[in-house]
């Protein structure tokens, strides 16, 4: 008697040591969200910081009262949720010109929800709501900014702890794609003049901001500076693999001594129709210098901002340019490949 109430007592531990492992996969990951601005003081530079982690918390959805009109869909997140146990890889996410720490969040989700803490940035002077033209071509120091996030995050006894440090990756869209080639190593060369195999018609970016002053992009004296003092001196050896959408700056580089120093793996993404940073001079001119580096480029049509979120209905009707993919392109299923295309990248190589 006693045999079998001991193999009933195992039985039913047994059941409830499954049920409970059952319950813990069956938890929903959610995404926490915390913002804070993190100030270089080096530079007096602030860098507003969005932090985005796993989370089990449970997501409340709230009725909004809010009237504000947005360009495009927003993210459902728990802000100042707790985190898990454990150790999480941690991707930092760079946004393209004139762009924000928001301009990626379907990227950012997708990430989230497969276990990776993502740091994203506004880069000062070069983001929506702050906009200064001499930091919208001091190009380099943005990779300065994603440097000194990492150090700050890293260094955060909360967030910091949650972090395994071997897995750590970079991510960037447009602007934020050389941003990132800088971080693995590549450096910008601003004093040689085009060729005719440079990029035609070059102007500003359209996001550029207008400005009665009168400012020689060559010769400026705080972008001379500048350029000077950091153009071949961010590289971040800590950041272990680099992910690239429509990568832009393709006309500063002009040789493999400016990539010659990257080691770690680049995977290099784009569409064949961008009309932005055409993929010529930009995405394939990188891929010929970057040894380590792997390219996928999507159909004809597929254009600079598919890798945007996706538009509201009033995202479409006032900023069609930024909004509107061609008939043939669906910007979801574009932005699911690719997020599955940097699982896939990351898994791999962090």
């Amino acid at each position: 008697m006693q045999r079998v109430l001991l193999l009933l007592f195992i039985l039913v531990l047994l059941f409830s040591c499954n049920t409970e492992k059952e319950k813990e996969k069956e938890k929903t990951i959610n995404i926490g969200q915390q913002s804070t601005t993190i100030v270089d003081e080096s530079r007096d530079r602030p860098i507003v910081t969005e932090i985005w982690y796993p989370t089990y918390d449970s997501l409340i959805t709230k009725e909004t009262t809010s009237t504000r009109k947005e360009l495009f869909k927003s993210l459902k997140t728990i802000p100042n949720a707790s985190l898990p146990d454990g150790n999480f890889p941690l991707l930092l996410v760079s946004h393209g010109t004139g762009g924000n720490r928001f301009s990626l969040t379907w990227f950012i989700e997708g990430m989230v929800k497969k276990g990776y803490i993502v740091v994203s940035v506004d880069h000062y002077g070069n983001s929506t709501f702050n906009k200064l033209p001499r930091e919208f071509v001091k190009w380099w120091e943005r990779a300065i900014d994603i440097k000194y996030i990492l150090t700050s995050i890293l260094e955060d006894t909360e967030i910091g702890s949650k972090i395994d440090r071997s897995k750590i990756g970079g991510v960037g869209f447009s602007l934020g794609g050389y941003t990132n080639i800088a971080l693995a190593g590549g450096y910008v060369d601003k004093n040689v003049k085009d060729s005719e195999e440079s990029e035609p018609n070059r102007e500003m970016p359209p996001e550029f901001p207008k400005t009665d002053e009168i400012i020689n992009f060559d010769t400026d004296s705080l972008i001379v500076a500048s350029y000077n003092t950091h153009k071949d001196h961010v590289k971040d050896d800590r950041i272990k693999a680099f992910f690239v959408m429509a990568p832009a700056i393709g006309f500063g580089f002009h040789s493999k001594k400016q990539t010659e120093t990257i080691t770690a793996p680049i995977y290099i993404v784009a569409g064949k129709g961008d009309t932005n940073t055409p993929v010529e001079f930009n995405a394939m001119h990188y891929h010929s210098l970057i040894p380590t580096s792997k390219i996928l480029l999507f159909g004809d049509h597929v254009n600079h901002y598919v890798f945007l979120n996706e538009a509201t209905e009033f995202g479409k009707k006032v900023a069609p340019e930024i909004t509107i993919d061609h008939p043939e392109v669906n910007r979801k299923e574009i932005h699911q490949q690719t997020t599955q295309l940097a699982l896939d990248f990351f898994e791999k190589n962090l």
